[in-house]
């Protein structure tokens, strides 16, 4: 019985490893990209080429190697969990270079291949002899009880990091961020899964339930994860690129000589300048920006299209914003649209059109949104200010 179920275990374990393989393609063809990408390639790569070790195992020859196994078998647990928690961090901090510190994530990992080499050596390159090692024995149990233990952490920071960041979003003014935490909760919550299977198959010695079925159990769920991940890849797209209808400001040469004082300083004065000026200059940037390319009309604008428009950090909008106008970026944006509406509302050319109509065109996606902000900053409702401006 158990043959025949490791026999359609096999091509799920194929499946799911093939879905790596077209999820990284995916997210790394574009130059382009965040750098978050690569994390969560990276993220793939491991859970896919678990996949394909399982399968491997179970067909043997010739796609099963005992010298690969040896070296790098029990390292695979511990690159499972590490790459969650990185991928949120860097999507949502919109990180464009991997971070010194992130190293420490995977020490445990430069540890194992160090120690795997000073295995390897101390039993003349020999890896029959190196199986034989009591250490090595010591290896395969320290690597499994560590990614025990790494699982539950990684869980709890990651879910931690994904509820500061529902906690940020205090509307839901973007299509694109709401997505990337709504797929991403059900990513984390599969690998919570794998670490608490996996996490009994590890501790349980003797049990009713063999140890071997629930190895197999956790990969079945990294496999169908692989599987959701590249049908999110490739059905929502833009969660995965740039913005490319905003360019950099530091792209356009044209409009940087036109708006030098504005837009473009020198490095050395960039250096030199307080960081109440900074931040005068980004509002600036920001003010330009809004006049010029009018950015507020893209209903899903996200902080992120804003801060690579720019060349900004989030960080630095947002502290910009709060400092020198005491408001939220969402608020900034939809007093923009609230102006553009008041435009649309007072020419008589566009009396044809609905209020709804004209809000829509203005940015707003939610109609209760764009009304709750009219009248917050008019002191009356839409309807009554067009009537009011079209009898005066």
């Amino acid at each position: 019985m158990l043959s025949v179920i490791e026999s359609y275990f096999s091509v799920l374990m194929l499946f799911g490893a093939s879905q790596a393989v077209l999820s990284i393609y995916l997210l790394l063809k574009e130059k382009q990209r965040p750098f978050s990408n690569n994390i969560l390639a990276l993220l793939v790569f491991s859970w896919g080429f678990s996949c394909y070790w399982f399968f491997a195992f179970i067909a043997q020859k010739p796609f099963f190697s005992v010298t690969v196994t040896t070296f790098i078998g029990p390292m695979l647990a511990l690159t499972l969990f590490p790459p969650v928690f990185l991928y949120a961090k860097y999507m949502f901090r919109d990180y464009t270079k991997f971070q010194k510190s992130d190293h420490l994530h995977f020490l445990p990992i430069y540890i194992y291949i160090i120690f795997t080499l000073y295995l390897y050596t101390i039993n003349d390159f020999s890896i029959e002899e190196m199986r034989n090692h009591d250490l090595y024995k010591w290896r395969k149990i320290i690597s499994a009880y560590l990614a025990t233990l790494q699982g539950p952490f990684y869980f709890i920071k990651t879910n931690h990091l994904l509820k500061l960041r529902e906690k940020s979003l205090k509307e839901e003014y973007s299509d694109i961020e709401s997505r990337q935490l709504e797929w991403f909760k059900k990513i984390n919550l599969s690998f919570a899964i794998v670490f608490v299977i996996g996490g009994i198959s590890t501790l349980m010695q003797s049990t009713l339930i063999n140890p071997y079925l629930l190895y197999m159990g956790y990969h079945a769920v990294i496999a169908i994860s692989l599987f959701y991940i590249t049908l999110i890849i490739y059905k929502y797209p833009s969660l995965f690129k740039i913005n490319e209808s905003i360019l950099p400001l530091s792209q356009n040469v044209a409009v940087l000589n036109e708006q030098e004082e504005v837009i473009s300083h020198r490095k050395s004065s960039v250096l030199d300048e307080s960081k109440e000026n900074k931040e005068k200059t980004i509002i600036k940037k920001i003010e330009w920006v809004m006049q010029e390319k009018k950015l507020y009309k893209n209903p899903n604008l996200s902080l992120n299209d804003l801060a690579y428009a720019i060349s900004e950090t989030r960080n630095s909008i947002s502290a910009a914003l709060n400092n020198n106008l005491n408001k939220t970026f969402y608020h900034y944006i939809n007093e923009w649209r609230i102006e553009e509406c008041k435009v649309l509302l007072s020419d008589e050319s566009m009396q044809h059109y609905s209020i709804e109509g004209i809000a829509t065109q203005s940015g707003f996606k939610s109609m209760s949104v764009f009304y709750r902000f009219f009248k917050d900053i008019e002191k009356l409702t839409p309807a009554v200010y067009r009537k009011k401006f079209m009898k005066s």
